[in-house]
């Protein structure tokens, strides 16, 4: 029998859109938290599963699915992309439009694996950086959970954003924009989330957050795994220095626990401890083909070797 398929371009998008969400929503969602296989025990333990969805994940995926159903405003960025890509890069047209929001643990979730790195401070004052903050949601959960977890007078977020775009919505939500991770130092909790394998030496920026955290302090480090680097603003989209060897060689694939090791490895050899972590979705709002997509996370909090 053959199967019917609208004939107009925008309403065959509609009814693909209707088949992929029907998709999304039998997904097995549990699949974004569990592991595969076991890693060596000094990691595994190590280990934080997070297991399934939690309610505030359910509902940023339900917010998706709303926005997504807003033809109109989808079809005014397909019809804007093509011409603000002649002048901007896909991350400053993104900032621009206000569209492709992410997200990748709830607050609950962040305070969870904070608590299972023994994130703590006495002080009165405390000093966040978020290295390469994109519009700040992710930012804010993560604000929201160490609030939550601290009983600290004040707290200083600072953070860094290459896209102009971007700059302006953090301005928005009051982040103080500084221009480099060397602007700010003796700082207790740095995140660097999705950043890594997006910038041109990523050897550099980890050398830079180890200088400028405190003794005691933390990072949470997002990766996304299989390891695929692109760097937008040059134009061969290489980084310097790729942060695993057999990258990009096609003849290499990894699994996720594999690369896990080895990126777990790297950071040692770098001088950090690993003090938490979990596997988590890169979620993303979606578009007219579908409600939402994803990567999957690896998420990890490390702390100097030599910490106080």
């Amino acid at each position: 029998m053959e199967i019917y398929r609208p004939r107009g371009t925008l309403a065959r998008a509609i009814y693909d859109k209707f088949h992929n969400d029907k998709w999304l929503d039998e997904f097995d969602t549990t699949l974004w938290y569990n592991l595969n296989e076991e890693l060596p025990y000094v990691f595994q333990r190590k280990f934080l599963p997070l297991l399934r969805p939690d309610e505030s994940t359910i509902q940023w995926l339900e917010q998706a699915k709303l926005l997504s159903l807003n033809i109109w405003l989808h079809l005014w960025h397909a019809f804007a992309r093509p011409f603000l890509k002649l002048f901007m890069t896909q991350t400053d047209i993104n900032g621009y439009l206000k569209r492709g929001s992410m997200f990748i643990l709830s607050e609950q979730q962040f305070a969870k694996l904070l608590r299972a790195a023994n994130f703590n401070t006495n002080k009165e004052t405390v000093n966040i950086l978020d290295v390469g903050a994109g519009d700040g949601e992710i930012s804010i959960r993560l604000l929201n959970s160490v609030k939550s977890l601290l009983q600290c007078a004040k707290v200083n977020v600072y953070a860094t954003e290459t896209s102009w775009a971007m700059r302006q919505r953090l301005k928005k939500r009051d982040f103080e924009v500084v221009e480099n991770i060397k602007s700010v130092q003796q700082v207790e909790l740095i995140s660097c989330l999705n950043v890594l394998d997006r910038c041109i030496d990523p050897f550099e920026i980890l050398q830079d957050m180890y200088n400028a955290l405190a003794p005691s302090g933390h990072i949470i480090l997002a990766l996304v795994l299989p390891y695929m680097h692109y760097v937008e603003i040059n134009s061969s989209h290489l980084p310097i220095r790729p942060l695993m060897s057999h990258w990009p060689e096609k003849s290499k694939q990894f699994s996720f626990e594999a690369e896990a090791k080895m990126f777990f490895e790297l950071l040692e050899n770098i001088g950090f401890k690993i003090d938490a972590w979990t596997k988590a979705p890169y979620l993303c709002e979606g578009d007219l083909h579908q409600s939402f997509y994803w990567l999957i996370d690896l998420v990890v909090v490390i702390s100097k070797k030599n910490s106080l």
